[in-house]
C-alpha cells in the first residue's frame, strides 16, 4: 500500500494566512489616521449641504412673500394685529408654500396661542426649519411652550431700530405691528440691497425659563413660526449680529443668528439669498436692513 502524503507535507513552503497582533494594530492605526484626516472634510461637506438647504428655504419664503404681494398688493406684515395678539407673517404666507391645509385651520381672528389654533400652530413646517439648527431642548414641550407652538428658525427683517416697532420711513421692508403696510414700490434702496428675512436659532444655553413648571431649565430660544413678537419672527440689525449666547442681553433674541460657522443666511427682497459673514461692518448691516435710507451701500460679495 502506498502511504498517503498530507498536503502540508507535500508543500512544506506554505506560509500561514493570518495576521500577527502587531500587524493588526498597525492597520488599525492607519485606518484611524485616515478617518481623522477625512472626518473634517466630510463634516464640512455635510454642513455645506445643510447651508444650501437652508438657503433654499429662505428662497421659498421670499418667493411666497412675492406671491402674497401679488395677491394683496403689499408684503406680508410682521404681525396681523397691531397689538401683537394676532399671528406672524409666516402664517400669512402659508398658502404660497403649499401649506393651504394649515392655513385653513387657522382662525386669524384669534391669537396664535389661542386653543382654537392649536392644530395649526403645532405643525412643524420643514420650510421654516434650517437643518443646521441645534435645538438645546425639545420644541414644543407641552409643559413649557404655550399652546405647543412649533418652532421656526427664520424671521422677517423689520429694520435697524427698536424691534418692537418704529413708523419711520427708513424701517424694514416688512412692516412692524404699528408701521403700516409696505409694498415693493416703497423699497427705495433697491430690492437686491434690502433684507427681507434671515435666520434664527434655538441654541442659547444661557436663556432659561424664569417662571412656571420649567423655571430654571434651558429655554434656548423663542422663535415659534406663528408668533408675531419681535423676539420670535420680527428681527432687526440693532445689536449683535449672529450672537451665540445671551450674555445678559435679552434683545439678542431679536438678532439674526445661525448655527452655521461664521455667518448667517439672509434673503433679500428680490428673492436672492446670500451668506453674510458675522464680521461684516455693522453700518452696512443697518443700511441693508432699511428700505428708504438712501445709503450708498457696497454689498461685500
Amino acid at each position: 500500500m502506498v502511504p498517503r502524503i498530507s498536503q502540508r507535507a507535500a508543500h512544506p513552503l506554505w506560509s500561514r494566512t493570518g495576521f500577527t497582533l502587531v500587524e493588526l494594530l498597525v492597520v488599525i492605526a492607519i485606518i484611524g489616521v485616515v478617518v481623522a484626516l477625512l472626518l473634517p472634510a466630510v463634516q464640512a461637506a455635510r454642513e455645506s449641504g445643510r447651508r444650501m438647504n437652508c438657503q433654499s428655504n429662505l428662497r421659498q419664503i421670499a418667493l411666497a412673500a412675492h406671491s402674497y404681494h401679488d395677491a394683496m398688493r403689499w408684503l406680508p406684515p410682521a404681525s396681523t394685529a397691531t397689538n401683537l395678539a394676532g399671528s406672524s407673517g409666516f402664517a400669512a404666507i402659508l398658502p404660497y408654500l403649499e401649506q393651504a391645509s394649515a392655513y385653513q385651520l387657522y382662525d386669524f381672528s384669534k391669537g396664535n396661542s389661542e386653543p382654537v389654533n392649536l392644530q395649526a400652530v403645532s405643525q412643524r413646517i420643514q420650510t421654516y426649519l434650517c437643518p443646521s439648527c441645534v435645538f438645546v431642548r425639545e420644541v414644543p414641550n407641552a409643559t413649557c411652550d404655550a399652546n405647543s407652538r412649533a418652532p421656526g428658525t427664520y424671521a422677517f427683517c423689520v429694520g435697524s431700530n427698536d424691534p418692537y416697532g418704529s413708523s419711520e420711513p427708513t424701517n424694514g421692508a416688512i412692516s412692524t405691528a404699528g408701521g403700516g403696510l409696505t409694498n415693493l414700490a416703497a423699497i427705495l434702496d433697491g430690492t437686491s440691497t434690502t433684507f427681507l428675512a434671515g435666520e434664527s436659532h434655538w441654541s442659547f444655553q444661557d436663556y432659561k425659563f424664569t417662571s412656571g413648571p420649567c423655571s430654571g431649565q434651558v429655554r434656548g430660544g423663542f422663535s415659534y413660526w406663528s408668533s408675531p413678537y419681535p423676539l420670535a419672527t420680527a428681527f432687526t440689525t440693532r445689536g449683535t449680529f449672529n450672537p451665540q449666547a445671551m450674555s445678559g442681553d435679552s434683545l439678542r433674541l431679536s438678532n439674526f443668528r445661525s448655527n452655521h460657522p461664521s455667518g448667517v443666511n439672509m434673503a433679500m427682497v428680490d428673492g436672492s439669498v446670500r451668506f453674510w459673514f458675522q464680521y461684516v461692518d455693522h453700518s452696512i448691516l443697518d443700511a441693508v436692513a432699511t428700505r428708504g435710507g438712501k445709503e450708498n451701500v457696497n454689498v461685500p460679495f
